[in-house]
């Protein structure tokens, strides 16, 4: 016997001990219901809102829950404006800092889940940018410029804070990892309590390998970009934005109206 041998014959004997607490060799395949998750979140769609902006406040981002679209429009605003107002604050200049100051990187209208607010944007002379080719010199020294990025979901994970971005057409990805601050608006439709729930809607459905497919990146996002060094010292904001503030909205009326 090499010793190869030996320590493979040394790992199954050890292996079947019974006071080991691994599982037994032969155990049956589980099913979906079945599957192993890490964390857990229940309750109706706002005890996982409440659940989620509990664990996107523990990894150091922020949160708002309003109950229609409406609401969701008017709390982006809001938050964009408050934005300005805390980098004029900072700035310590007599110049002011407007809106017509910010470019602001979003996802393409169409894609974005709260209607009319595109619009609303540009009504208040934030300059919106909507990245069509980054190969272009020109759109990239534009994206290096963007003060926040706004951007939807393909799906949210109550149980640990995180959201699931797929790019696309109309939906750069650059829009959650380039800008300083990143605004992600949160469809409750949307929302689920695990990750593993979501794969398992989607395998039900026949949607997961679409979307996949379809998706030039996917991306799962936990709050703020963080970063330590080997002593743990943490900083925030080295590899993709430096705030996140998620604002999660009932969008069932919407849906019901079409």
């Amino acid at each position: 016997m090499n010793a190869r041998e030996e320590i493979l014959t040394r790992l199954r004997e050890t292996l079947r001990r019974p006071d080991l607490r691994f599982p037994p060799p032969e155990t049956h395949r589980l099913t979906d219901e079945e599957r192993m998750t890490v964390t857990q979140a229940e309750g109706d769609r706002w005890d996982l809102a409440r659940r989620f902006g509990e664990e996107l406040t523990a990894l150091h981002g922020s949160y708002e829950l309003v109950e229609t679209v409406a609401e969701a429009r008017m709390a982006a605003i809001a938050q964009l404006r408050a934005w300005v107002e805390e980098e004029q604050a900072a700035r310590r200049t007599q110049h002011p800092e407007l809106p017509g100051d910010w470019d602001v990187l979003t996802w393409e209208p169409e894609h974005l889940p709260v209607a009319g607010l595109a619009e609303a944007l540009t009504d208040m002379n934030f300059q919106l940018v909507t990245p069509q080719d980054l190969h272009d010199p020109e759109e990239r020294q534009r994206v290096r410029r963007v003060r926040a990025g706004v951007t939807g979901v393909d799906a949210a994970f109550a149980s640990t804070g995180s959201v699931l971005l797929g790019a696309g057409p109309g939906r750069s990805r650059v829009a959650s990892l380039t800008p300083y601050r990143h605004l992600v608006l949160i469809p409750l439709s949307k929302l689920h309590p695990t990750m593993e729930a979501w794969l398992a809607e989607q395998r039900r459905y026949g949607t997961l390998t679409d979307f996949l497919r379809e998706s030039r990146n996917v991306v799962i996002i936990s709050g703020p970009s963080k970063s330590a060094d080997i002593e743990g010292n943490l900083t925030m904001g080295v590899h993709g934005p430096k705030v996140v503030h998620a604002i999660l909205f009932d969008d069932l009326e919407a849906m019901i109206r079409g």
